[in-house]
């Protein structure tokens, strides 16, 4: 039976796929190119209307907002079950005279041959069609934990979550339940292809959210439109909940429902997919001695990330306890790890040296062995720093933790935006401790960032280097757990490389130098020179150490306090680049 066309312009660009594959992050981003009308209904579902029931927890947000927006109550919603042609009409009437009218209702790709050939038959043979796909268990896995965050979903065991979609829909329940039907990727991709050809064109999930920039210009070009730079939309759809579910789990669960051959499914993915917009790998630097008792629990934390591409170098500065037995263990059983032993010891400037030296990936990061990471961090600086060529950092939330177990959050994270001159001045006055060193960092701002000699407080000059190259974000996710060095214990190192209480009082002055020396950092600007003042002076407080001193770190801190504010208020020019 043929479908009746469409007679008024319908959506000629459909972006489809599955929930939780990418589209409403597409759809906001595209619906910016002035040659692209998005009407205020992204997934208006209407031509599922004749073969979707809505028996279950879906039916209210299938249709209470879709009747406020049609009653005129509302502007904008995310969609509905859209049955009159009319309303389906009137969607897209403003958007008459734009080259493509967008619709993005994923849940069509899951029909397969039926639902291509209706969309050809109804809205015509040249429309283009873009197809969004993602891994099929971090798809189902990220669906169920979605329906949860919208109070439908009642199972928290993920097997069983997977094992129930038949039934639901049995009762009357909408498709989309079933969570390995929307995760099949072959069967439903070749019924599409084969009905609209070279109209189709196939976006990986991967590929949009870490090669955000250089995948829309390819869309761009296969829409033949102009290369328009298009902000990134500001949210994209909420992450679904963090419950502990692993991966591994998730994975153990699919592959013993019997119903989807992954390695088939995982193939016809990977041919879709472009090397050249594969997500980049992290390469992360593990300075460690005598680090037995706690570096199981940090890589542990590491090897949980939620972004898997990673490659741990764990760099043991001659240990002399089971350190390497331990790491070499782990590395037998995770090839993401490898132990690089050292024989000669050295100081803690080198060890870092020697773990930044194993960098080979665009990006790096380091991870002291008796810290402990959040397992979403990575993930989420990944997404920031590839869709902000700018950045040469991207940190989260520190907590540090003193020797009594009270945490408080760094406040040396603070994101810098600007020119040279004053990132680099603002990362050195804004706080006290150099947590941003701790971040993503950037592989080509790494140049130069330890110095050759190891003054007390060398890393304050290190991150402002990362500022200097790049603006410095932080994102509202928590990074990870660190130990605070107690300041008896800071102290102690500060006198070992000063003599006499005065040289202990202005000890920063061996970081000042670093900068003077550095042709990298222009020093002359007037900002520059209060910049580096304000910061020894906020340093002298280690130095007076003592009841008798109190007035003077009071004066030290207020002295600090308004050279800093006069650095900000003076004009940012200098000759560093």
């Amino acid at each position: 039976m043929t479908e009746a066309k469409i007679t008024t312009a319908g959506p000629n660009l459909l972006i489809i796929g599955a929930p939780r594959a990418g589209t409403t992050f597409l759809w906001g981003w595209l619906g910016q190119h002035p040659d692209i009308f998005a009407p205020p209904v992204k997934e208006p579902h209407y031509h599922l209307a004749d073969r979707w029931p809505l028996g279950g927890p879906e039916a209210e947000a299938f249709t209470a907002p879709l009747a406020q927006y049609l009653a005129g109550k509302k502007a904008q919603v995310w969609g509905g079950l859209m049955s009159d042609p009319q309303d389906y009409a009137a969607l897209y009437a403003p958007g008459l005279t734009a080259r493509y009218r967008l619709e993005a209702t994923p849940n069509y790709f899951a029909e397969g041959a039926a639902m291509a050939t209706r969309l050809r038959d109804r809205l015509g043979p040249d429309i283009r069609v873009i197809v969004m796909l993602r891994d099929p268990v971090a798809r189902a896995l990220s669906q169920m934990r979605l329906f949860r965050q919208l109070g439908w979903e009642d199972s928290t065991d993920f097997a069983a979550a997977l094992s129930l979609g038949p039934d639901r829909l049995a009762k009357g329940w909408a498709p989309t339940w079933d969570y390995l039907r929307y995760s099949e990727v072959a069967a439903p991709l070749a019924a599409w292809q084969a009905v609209f050809g070279d109209r189709l064109h196939v976006i990986t999930h991967d590929a949009l959210t870490y090669a955000p920039q250089a995948t829309m210009a390819r869309v761009l070009h296969w829409l033949d439109l102009p290369a328009v730079a298009l902000p990134l939309p500001k949210q994209r759809n909420a992450a679904a909940v963090d419950d502990g579910i692993t991966m591994a789990g998730a994975e153990r669960a699919v592959a013993a429902s019997g119903r989807l051959d992954l390695v088939a499914e995982r193939a016809v993915l990977a041919a879709q997919s472009d090397p050249a917009l594969a997500p980049p790998v992290v390469s992360i630097g593990m300075p460690v001695r005598n680090g037995g008792a706690g570096i199981a629990k940090a890589l542990k934390s590491l090897l949980a990330q939620t972004y898997p591409h990673l490659h741990i170098h764990v760099c043991d500065n001659a240990s002399t306890d089971d350190t390497a037995a331990i790491v070499a263990d782990i590395a037998a059983r995770d090839r993401r790890v490898t132990l690089h032993r050292f024989e000669n010891s050295v100081g803690i400037q080198d060890s870092y040296r020697r773990a930044l030296m194993c960098c080979d990936t665009a990006y790096f990061m380091f991870a002291p062995a008796d810290d402990r990471w959040d397992r979403a961090f990575i993930d989420e600086a990944v997404r920031v720093m590839q869709a902000d060529p700018t950045l040469a950092v991207c940190c989260g939330q520190i907590t540090m933790v003193d020797g009594e177990g009270r945490g408080r959050l760094s406040k040396g994270t603070v994101p810098i935006a600007g020119k040279p001159l004053s990132r680099w001045t603002r990362a050195l006055m804004r706080s006290y401790d150099a947590s941003r060193i701790y971040g993503l960092l950037r592989a080509d701002c790494l140049d130069g960032l330890i110095p050759a000699t190891a003054p007390e407080g060398w890393d304050h000059y290190s991150v402002a280097k990362l500022a200097l190259r790049g603006n410095c974000a932080r994102i509202d996710v928590p990074a990870m757990t660190r130990g605070q060095t107690p300041v008896a214990t800071y102290r102690a190192l500060m006198y070992t490389q000063e003599r006499g209480p005065w040289r202990r009082v202005f000890f920063m002055r061996h970081v000042a130098a670093l900068f003077r020396d550095d042709p990298a950092f222009d020093t002359r600007p007037l900002r520059a020179r209060l910049a580096l003042t304000s910061f020894q002076l906020l340093h002298t407080q280690q130095g007076l150490a003592g009841r008798g001193f109190g007035p003077l770190r009071w004066l030290a801190r207020r002295g600090a306090g308004m050279l800093r504010a006069l650095a900000s208020v003076s004009p940012d020019r200098g000759s560093t680049t």
